[in-house]
């Protein structure tokens, strides 16, 4: 049965939070006096928050009121200190709660048309204490005080089994329905994104194979979905005066002009729409978790941490040869993935794909070829922002030189093409990396000392591809001696040996421990005292330890020669280290048998309450790993990665 108010259909709760109801749950069925007390005032607060409390709260607070009336006039009552009439004054209350609490249960859902008497055999309610409430309306005498102490009780533990147990049981329903909406919900939203990532992924690569048409594809079922995906795109722009989700953006006005100029319908506009999906898709706020589905998106694709097979398809054109060729990732892999790169910066993404693959750099539970392709990103994208630190400081240069020289400022775009010249012809190693914009940052995370302080001391076989230029861009900076050195120290830890030659002669001396411990002498010395407490624990008469709170003492002092016989530690009795009994403020239910304590009652007795899980009602459930279903995406890539492969 339910002992809640409802109101059109929606509950209407005095608490703030399930964890605050169950603190106060777990403080009125306490065996506690003060625990008592707080739960109690924790009522009186939601009776000031809502006047019309739920039917088992309001009761629950009644029979607490009365309880905690009772247990404080009753020693005193007993003692002389308040007149016996007090007693009855008790009665009076409790004979109320009794009548209060039976006539709200008597009006609750189909009972109405039923005895009172009949209503309580229905609810497991004693028939005893319905005979109680009807002595009190209409007898000429109260009953006894320990009468009305019992029936309190067991009507106590009777709310638990009906109210605070049941209550919680619907609670737990309902957060276990939310979860599984969201859940569903949730998962959609990511398949929703893999099938993005995967469309793009997919027509990324005919146009890495040489197709230019979508009409030219070999494969009929990417066809109509690209198909689909113009028409919507279509739809979308002819309702602009419509209020959408997002505002629009580069990515969005790009494709409506591209779809209105493109009347074969291309591959290069196809990927338009599919990037301005992709761009749709990240400016939602309402997605959970969203910077993670992102990542896992692209991890999950197998573009983007490609097998053996599939990198072949990156690295059969022949590019020129660059010194940073062994610790970045193959040029046209980097230029396959820019658009999305480019993407996820403007989104402010960048750092969590980065920390993203440094987890899985650090993961040995994956495959090595997949750890070193992750780090080979980290180091990719780290020698990108690394030409921009180095574009930014050569604009400021050229800024103040033109204007020395011309008098007049350049336009942006003509101004950022000079300082990329410059950048390039000053740093040729770094010509093929990606350039972001000018009035582009750098991520915080490339540029923490702290954070790069951790990744040097918590290094791993792959830190060497990208630390080093993480130190460049490090802030404050590091001069080259030391940077080098740094480089040295990851190199000696994860492969054996530094990257310097020029330096090995200098740093060649490996330290052992005999370097570190000093003289030999000392540790002597120290032997030699080890061997005297050795002996002087040898002297003990039985050399038993009775007592732990006894420890030895640190000196050459024999203490077998002391007059007082046995020492300390020795002694076969613990009476003078017994501690102190102190007084427990809880009542032992069992203990209490011959006597009634009102409010205090026997938890064993209430059934409910094992069978109510906690951890799953107020902690939140464990975000369950989706299994990675192979959905029509996913074939459709594995079908342009064989076409492509047929192709070279």
């Amino acid at each position: 049965m339910a002992l809640s108010v409802k109101q059109e259909g929606v509950k209407q709760v005095p608490w703030f939070s399930l964890t605050e109801w169950h603190e106060v749950y777990k403080q009125v069925y306490s065996n506690d006096v003060n625990e008592q007390i707080k739960g109690y005032e924790m009522l009186l607060t939601w009776k000031a928050r809502i006047s019309k409390l739920p039917v088992g709260v309001d009761c629950t607070l009644s029979i607490m009121q009365i309880c905690l009336r009772d247990r404080e006039w009753t020693p005193k009552i007993n003692n002389g200190e308040l007149p016996i009439s007090y007693e009855n004054d008790l009665c009076l209350m409790y004979s109320t709660v009794i009548m209060r609490l039976l006539n709200h249960i008597s009006n609750i859902g189909h009972t109405k048309q039923t005895s009172l008497f009949q209503i309580a055999k229905q609810l497991n309610i004693p028939e005893w204490i319905v005979n109680l409430r009807h002595d009190t309306a209409h007898g000429y005498e109260l009953p006894s005080i320990g009468v009305l102490r019992i029936a309190t009780n067991i009507l106590l533990a009777w709310i638990h089994e009906e109210y605070w147990a049941s209550e919680i049981k619907r609670m737990q329903m309902c957060l276990n329905n939310d979860e599984s909406m969201r859940e569903a919900q949730e998962t959609e939203e990511i398949q929703d994104f893999d099938d993005l990532i995967e469309l793009w992924t997919a027509v990324n690569l005919y146009i890495h194979a040489g197709y230019h048409l979508v009409s030219n594809i070999p494969d009929l079922q990417l066809k109509e979905t690209l198909q689909d995906l113009r028409s919507y795109a279509i739809s979308l722009s002819e309702q602009s005066n419509e209020d959408t989700e997002n505002d629009k953006d580069n990515y969005i006005d790009a494709v409506n002009d591209d779809i209105k100029k493109d009347k074969k319908y291309t591959l290069e506009t196809a990927r338009t729409v599919l990037l301005s999906e992709i761009s749709r898709y990240l400016n939602r706020k309402s997605i959970p978790h969203k910077k993670d589905i992102v990542c896992n998106a692209l991890f999950n694709t197998e573009a983007f941490l490609p097998s053996q097979d599939t990198l072949l398809i990156f690295t059969q054109r022949k590019n020129t040869r660059n010194e940073l060729e062994d610790n970045i990732l193959p040029l046209d892999m980097i230029k396959f993935w820019k658009d999305i790169i480019f993407l996820l910066y403007e989104k402010e993404m960048m750092e969590e794909l980065i920390l993203g693959l440094l987890k899985l750099t650090n993961n040995e539970e994956i495959d090595k070829s997949k750890r070193l392709l992750a780090a080979l990103w980290i180091s990719s994208l780290s020698y990108c922002f690394l030409k921009l630190d180095y574009a930014h400081c050569i604009s400021r240069t050229l800024e103040y030189q033109l204007e020395k020289k011309m008098q007049k400022r350049l336009s942006p775009t003509v101004f950022e093409l000079k300082v990329k010249e410059e950048t390039d012809r000053t740093y040729p190693h770094l010509k093929d990396t990606l350039w972001f914009n000018l009035s582009d940052v750098v991520p915080s995370c490339l540029t923490d000392i702290n954070f790069i302080s951790k990744l040097i001391l918590n290094a791993n076989q792959f830190s060497a591809k990208f630390i080093s230029p993480m130190l460049e861009l490090v802030s404050p900076k590091i001069d080259k001696e030391n940077k080098q050195l740094l480089l040295n120290l990851v190199n000696i830890y994860t492969v054996g040996k530094p990257t310097d030659n020029k330096c090995i002669k200098e740093y060649e001396k490996t330290f052992t421990i005999e370097d570190v411990q000093g003289d030999g002498h000392k540790l002597n010395e120290n032997n030699e005292e080890n061997k005297t407490e050795n002996k002087i624990i040898n002297f003990l008469v039985d050399k038993k330890i009775r007592n732990s709170y006894w420890k030895f003492a640190i000196t050459n002092c024999n203490w077998t020669e002391c007059p007082i016989g046995l020492l300390p530690w020795q002694r076969d009795t613990l009476e003078v280290l017994n501690p102190l009994k102190t007084a427990s403020q809880k009542h032992n239910v069992s203990i209490l048998e011959s006597e009634i304590v009102p409010g205090i009652i026997d938890r064993k007795d209430l059934e409910m309450q094992s069978q109510i899980n906690w951890d799953n009602v107020l902690r939140k459930k464990k975000r369950m790993k989706r299994k990675h279903e192979r959905r029509n995406a996913d074939i459709i890539v594995n079908r342009a990665l064989e076409a492509v492969k047929k192709q070279k």
